[in-house]
């Protein structure tokens, strides 16, 4: 883990550095820090809201978007609370004022990191090596990841909330699409799109449809096990050997 500082006195990243015994990449420059932002996952980034020619605001909606999961910190001198509220509508997720003291450093990072955490426990759905991102529309799997529509996110997420049982599309249409009167049509479409999606991220995912009935989230292995275990069954009544 490390944590990176947006500060024009270099004192600021040794301190921070210093205070919670990890790597701290330091940057004096907005323009310096966005040109290796793409290429750093830090645990937490450190703001100067005054920096000697801009503001430090300016780049903190950026560096939200970029890191969802880094606790952004803002450091203000200042005596009024304006520009830490601003700080804070921007994206950020807590300040510390100047002269810093170690101990309250360490505090608000453990304290936001936990924080980001629980938020994205409540935000990801997991189904197999599925996960669902319920804030960023997103998912992944081990061939990669992808951004779906608000509706393919409703859906599948429902089906993943069934844990395996099947999903009558009259509650699919009611969950997607509320009171709205759709035609089985415009949600066929839905799960096209959705199918398709799992077959780019995920090897072990399928989306089946029941006919007459409706859909259900399986994974691959837990089909040939229930082949399987039909199998045995239908030798069990039979008397015919499993080979």
């Amino acid at each position: 883990p490390y944590t990176v500082t947006l500060d024009d006195d270099p004192v600021m990243a040794k301190i921070i550095e210093e205070t919670l015994s990890i790597k701290n990449f330091a940057f004096v420059t907005s323009e310096q820090l966005l040109d290796c932002a793409e290429h750093l996952a830090p645990i937490g980034a450190f703001v100067d809201i005054h920096l000697k020619d801009e503001c430090g605001l300016d780049i903190i909606p950026k560096l939200r978007s970029l890191w969802p999961m880094t606790a952004i910190i803002v450091i203000s001198g200042d005596e009024s609370d304006s520009s830490v509220t601003q700080a804070l509508a921007a994206g950020a997720d807590d300040f510390v004022r100047k002269p810093i003291s170690p101990a309250e450093v360490v505090a608000r990072l453990r304290a936001r990191i936990e924080d980001l955490n629980d938020k994205n426990r409540l935000n990801l759905l997991k189904f197999g090596d599925l996960k669902v991102d319920l804030k960023y529309k997103s998912i992944s799997g081990v061939k990669g990841q992808l951004i779906l529509s608000a509706r393919e996110i409703d859906l599948l997420s429902e089906l993943i909330r069934a844990q395996g049982t099947i999903v009558p599309k009259d509650v699919l249409k009611r969950e997607l699409w509320g009171s709205l009167a759709v035609s089985d049509n415009a949600l066929d479409r839905k799960i096209f799109e959705v199918r398709k999606a799992l077959r780019e991220v995920s090897d072990n995912v399928e989306l089946h449809s029941i006919y007459g009935i409706g859909m259900v989230l399986r994974l691959r292995n837990q089909e040939a096990e229930q082949t399987l275990l039909n199998d045995f069954d239908e030798s069990l009544r039979t008397g015919r050997r499993l080979v």
